[in-house]
């Protein structure tokens, strides 16, 4: 079953903001929340946003994704369907940043 607008708790930038404070790599601009990946290589990048992309699949909530300067990946979430923040949102971070541990600086 597909996810509608009334399906999704908008929060504010400050509520996400304070459920973020244990992973501050994250930043939160109005209604969206982003953050930027470094890694050692093109590859690995690659090798990066497929997980994410598998994660993604799963959680049935997509981010934007941009792979820059070689081996950078930005992370760029928000709800679509109500263009704002959600608990989705912020609980896709935490799980990134887990998938994440020890790849990132």
């Amino acid at each position: 079953m597909e996810a509608t607008p009334t399906d999704y708790v908008r929060l504010t930038p400050e509520d996400a903001y304070r459920q973020l404070e244990g992973h501050p790599a994250w930043v939160v601009e109005r209604s969206r929340i982003y953050r930027d990946y470094r890694f050692p290589s093109f590859r690995d990048a690659v090798a990066f946003v497929v997980q994410v992309a598998d994660l993604a699949e799963a959680a049935a909530h997509h981010p934007n994704i941009l792979i820059h300067e070689w081996s950078f990946v930005r992370l760029e979430l928000y709800s679509h369907l109500i263009d704002g923040l959600t608990q989705a949102d912020v609980d896709f971070a935490v799980a990134v940043d887990a998938l994440s541990a020890g790849q990132a600086p």
